[in-house]
């Protein structure tokens, strides 16, 4: 019995030692994976109380869209801008925002926010529509060769026909037949075939005909 205290003490005293020499670097380690993971979960509850702040923003947005209430629409969407500016709703807010100038005639406002979602959105087909609409704000106006730059690189496969319907649009307008038929055809080439695509193929395919076809 005394032998196996002995070796008892013995253990004792190892395990001792050993924690005086490991102990702060273990106790250090296990605070720190602790902090981080508090820090995880802190970030990811901010996140997603972020991300229902801004969704809850959109849908003041949309609902003031939907009754017309532009005042209503437009402050919503410039405090989505502002204080959820990385957010794929605040995009959304700025182009229904955007919308609401053009129907009433305030194209220099609609300007400002569709540059706002090309320059700040991270969804790669909110930026594209949002160069579409100001493209084809721009033809409206006349700068011909400001539409031109908007259409201009690479574009999701979803609006590459819409992209090239409207450049061939502006090359008209350019008094540039030649260069617009090429768009047009480009944009039946890229059209999918759907049912909705069929018919803005006819739209686009009569644009063609009217530079002389082929």
């Amino acid at each position: 019995m005394a032998a196996y205290d002995l070796e008892e003490q013995e253990q004792l005293s190892a395990m001792k030692a050993w924690w005086e020499k490991y102990g702060n670097i273990i106790t250090t380690v296990v605070g720190v994976i602790a902090l981080a993971v508090l820090a995880w979960q802190a970030w990811s509850w901010h996140q997603r109380s972020q991300n229902d702040k801004a969704t809850a923003m959109y849908s003041e947005v949309f609902l003031a869209a939907q009754t017309g209430d532009t005042a209503k629409l437009q402050q919503a969407a410039n405090q989505l801008t502002t204080e959820f500016p990385g957010h794929l709703q605040a995009s959304l807010g700025a182009l229904l925002a955007a919308k609401a100038d053009i129907d009433k005639k305030d194209e220099k406002s609609a300007r400002v926010k569709l540059t706002w979602v090309i320059e700040h959105s991270k969804e790669v087909l909110v930026k594209d529509l949002a160069r579409l609409r100001l493209a084809s704000l721009l033809l409206d106006e006349k700068s011909y060769d400001e539409a031109l730059k908007q259409l201009e690189g690479g574009v999701t496969q979803e609006l590459a026909p819409r992209f090239a319907e409207l450049r061939g649009d502006v090359l008209v307008e350019q008094n540039k037949p030649d260069a617009a038929k090429q768009a047009y055809k480009q944009a039946l080439e890229k059209f999918p075939n759907t049912a909705e695509s069929n018919t803005l193929k006819t739209i686009v395919q009569a644009k063609l005909d009217a530079l002389g076809g082929n």
